[in-house]
């Protein structure tokens, strides 16, 4: 048991890419969001302090709480609706308006478990680590319910993963700075579920631990019901990750992917053979395995699916106008600063 002290202080992102590489090394538990179009930073200074300091704090994050049904389904049409707007305009006011109303209220930290009275959050580690008011949110016939229950039409996104090397993330940053200056309304999406979390990851001597200290960055934004529903600015975000996974040689979260981000994923990992020599003799008859799992570690086959609007799922990345939605006015182009990236882009008649 040990206390932890959590202060947030926001910031203009200019000087994010030298920030990345020594806030991790500052504070013990500190991490930090990036808001791209807003140009802005929520760093978080996150210590161990002596278990005798005063406070009863505790993290019980608003977006991870429960709320009444009709109220998330209704946001949901309103987010269905402002994605539909391919001007972003409206999608960025809306982005603008829930990041000052989350930092109003300290994005649901509170001193003593009751009450937000001001910064440092002083509390005990399992009160800080991790919100979980949903765990214990009522069971009343569906009046209220989590953000992420499937039994509702509530509030529906996707999570994307990526690690990449400490040293190779100043560049990254960089270039994801020129892309945002090509089209800044495209980052809205992102900016409207928080930003896009940087955390920090240790170098492992795991066999599927990271090689280097990386950073993990983590990005949430709209995904449509819509099996093939194209976004107006996918092609931005689609860039971006290929530019981190092929540029940058970033190394795909496990379980915040969709296919093409698998391709050769296992061969980013110096000691991944001997992990599955491991793997062979404890579980020689393959009882923990699926094809899926063969496919991502690359045992047999392959996570590429090749179909029409294959790229609009992220199964496989564009390499002809079929892939994307051209009926719908979405060609398979060329990115915009990670040249080599091929993305559907919207191409107005």
């Amino acid at each position: 048991m040990f206390k932890r002290s959590v202060t947030f202080v926001t910031c203009d992102d200019s000087d994010l890419a030298e920030q990345a590489t020594k806030w991790g090394n500052l504070h013990e538990f500190g991490d930090m969001a990036w808001l791209p179009e807003q140009r802005k930073v929520i760093y978080r200074k996150d210590d161990r302090v002596a278990i005798t300091s005063a406070g009863d704090g505790l993290n019980n994050y608003i977006a991870f709480r429960s709320n009444p049904t009709a109220a998330l389904m209704a946001a949901r049409v309103t987010e269905e609706l402002l994605e539909k707007n391919a001007s972003a305009s409206a999608r960025c006011k809306a982005a603008h308006k829930m990041v000052s109303s989350f930092e109003t209220v300290a994005y649901g930290f509170t001193n003593n478990g009751h009450l937000f009275t001001g910064y440092p959050v002083v509390g005990f580690q399992h009160r800080i680590q991790a919100s979980s008011a949903c765990v214990g949110s009522p069971e009343d016939m569906l009046l209220t319910s989590c953000p992420w229950d499937p039994r509702t039409r509530g509030l529906h996104f996707y999570s994307n993963a990526y690690s990449i090397a400490l040293s190779k993330v100043s560049a990254f940053i960089a270039d994801m700075k020129q892309l945002r200056e090509r089209n800044p309304l495209a980052f809205c999406g992102i900016d409207a579920k928080m930003g896009m979390l940087l955390r920090y990851v240790k170098a492992s001597s795991a066999y599927l631990g990271k090689s280097e200290d990386s950073i993990d960055f983590d990005i949430t934004y709209y995904r449509s019901y819509t099996r093939g529903e194209p976004s107006p600015h996918s092609d931005v975000l689609d860039e971006l990750q290929q530019m981190a996974l092929r540029k940058y040689g970033a190394i795909p979260h496990w379980g915040k992917n969709r296919n093409f981000a698998f391709e050769g994923a296992i061969d980013k990992y110096p000691k991944a053979d001997k992990f599955l020599e491991v793997k062979g003799r404890y579980d020689a008859d393959g009882i923990f395995s699926s094809e899926w799992s063969d496919q991502v570690l690359g045992i047999s086959g392959s996570p590429i699916i090749v179909e029409k609007g294959c790229a609009i799922e992220g199964l496989c990345i564009c390499s002809e106008h079929l892939h994307c939605a051209p009926e719908k006015g979405y060609y398979c182009r060329p990115g915009k600063v990670y040249t080599e990236a091929r993305v559907c882009s919207f191409q107005p008649i």
